[in-house]
């Protein structure tokens, strides 16, 4: 390989790292806001439905209740919080790996060894909900 194609190569893994910094960061936020959505809401559902329920208006509290009940399931079911952890990691050893490249600690048949295994750790350990066998 040639100078140019390994510097071609280089600035090729460095672009397509950004790309995977910002698809990261873009779903490690997307899954925060959910989970924190999903959390108060269903803290505020709850604590209205109980609000309601002392002072006699029943059917609101019904109502609250069955919000905080599918913010719950909700939550449960698409593992919003793990979700965020699991991206935040992502991100975290994505920035690590870019920083061994622009800093040149890492060889180049190394670098995109180690860069397909962290491409691959994202697609076989992204957590996903286990389905009930019947």
């Amino acid at each position: 390989m040639s100078i140019s194609d390994t510097s071609e190569a280089r600035s090729s893994l460095i672009a397509d790292l950004a790309s995977q910094l910002a698809f990261q960061k873009r779903w490690r936020v997307l899954s925060m806001s959910a989970y924190v959505i999903t959390t108060v809401g269903t803290l505020l559902c709850s604590a209205g439905a109980t609000y309601f329920a002392a002072s006699g208006a029943s059917s609101i509290a019904a109502v609250l209740a069955a919000v905080a009940t599918v913010l719950v399931g909700t939550e449960k079911s698409l593992l919003f919080r793990e979700k965020w952890k699991f991206h935040l990691l992502m991100y975290t050893k994505l920035n690590v790996f870019r920083t061994k490249v622009l800093l040149g600690r890492i060889a180049q048949e190394q670098a995109f060894d180690e860069y397909g295994t962290l491409l691959m750790m994202y697609a076989s350990e992204l957590p996903m909900a286990a389905r009930e066998q019947t």
